[in-house]
């Protein structure tokens, strides 16, 4: 029998700290994003872009551990073969990133580039968090439901198991 439990517990906790640093960078934006804004537009638009630039760094560096080889979603597969869920995950990552980076093109003052207010920012800025936390809440039940086959699959679990 292949024990896959400690690679896969190695890269769940791997993509659990990745998951606290764009918790974190999230705070962060959230934070720059309640700042008064009217009267301060310019240095709400760098501190916001600044804040966000954190967060795509984050989805990055969480984007690219989790689908090379030996990362979470690598290893949740080798449990659960390809699913929806794995591939949503997948997609998620691509969606995310691209919304993260759109939203900061929006931020950069060009004169021919799309135009946005504080309070579209923070439209598409909570959009983008809440997306952010759900695609956590997706991972964390796929390494889940890893976890649960893997322990309970090739062993028994009391279902046809030893």
């Amino acid at each position: 029998m292949i024990n896959w439990t400690p690679r896969r517990a190695q890269a769940s906790a791997k993509a659990a700290r990745e998951h606290e640093a764009i918790v974190g960078a999230l705070r962060m934006l959230e934070k720059t994003l309640a700042a008064p804004a009217p009267s301060r537009k310019t240095v709400w638009k760098q501190r916001t872009g600044a804040a966000l630039v954190i967060v795509v760094d984050s989805l990055n560096v969480h984007r690219e551990s989790a689908e090379n080889e030996g990362g979470f979603l690598v290893q949740v597969e080798v449990v659960l073969g390809q699913s929806r869920g794995l591939a949503a995950a997948r997609s998620q990552h691509a969606g995310l990133l691209k919304d993260a980076n759109e939203l900061l093109a929006f931020l950069e003052e060009r004169p021919n580039g799309p135009k946005i207010t504080y309070r579209g920012v923070r439209q598409r800025a909570r959009r983008l968090a809440s997306a952010l936390r759900s695609h956590q809440a997706l991972e964390a039940d796929l390494i889940m439901e890893a976890f649960g086959r893997d322990i309970g699959g090739e062993g028994g679990s009391g279902e046809g198991g030893a």
